[in-house]
């Protein structure tokens, strides 16, 4: 039996690097006009559905938010009962927005940290609202929405559930 001498294996810089980054790509969330375009469609829905006086499921509603937020928003909301009635929260919009007031969606586009920024127009006054998304089993969920001032959804929800 005739036995060969290993050979080299030769790789180049340019291989190297294209084996690196070909382990990469996968791993990279998917590209930002991906969410946009999510953010869009949903916040076109939701101007449509708000304008409208109409009520999205509880069952449509919670999975588009991200498990730890959706954990929060189902969790035990202790002492909330005898608390005060204050500002209304709605989701998309921000506080102070009540069923039936108008609300225009202006632009959506990319923001800095691949956030997500939505301007309406609600009560006649221009709103910046930042949403912060993730991928979950290969769909975009939302991880937190900031309404420009005041708490987050998810600071919200963390006050509230003492989570």
């Amino acid at each position: 039996m005739l036995l060969r001498q290993p050979s080299r294996l030769r790789i180049s810089r340019r291989g190297i690097l294209a084996a690196a980054l070909a382990a990469f790509l996968p791993a990279m969330p998917a590209r930002a006009e991906d969410g946009v375009a999510f953010v869009r469609d949903l916040y076109a829905r939701q101007v449509a559905l708000h304008n409208a006086r109409g009520r999205m499921a509880e069952a449509d509603f919670l999975p588009l938010f991200a498990r730890t937020l959706r954990t929060l928003m189902q969790a035990p909301r202790p002492g909330l009962a005898h608390a005060p009635a204050g500002p209304i929260l709605n989701a998309f919009f921000g506080w102070g927005i009540l069923p039936g007031q108008p609300v225009t969606l202006q632009w959506v586009r990319a923001a800095a940290g691949g956030a997500v920024a939505v301007e309406i127009v609600a009560r006649g006054e221009p709103r910046q609202i930042t949403l912060r998304l993730v991928r979950e089993q290969g769909l975009w969920k939302i991880a937190d929405i900031s309404y420009g001032h005041g708490e987050s959804l998810l600071a919200y929800y963390r006050r509230i559930t003492k989570g």
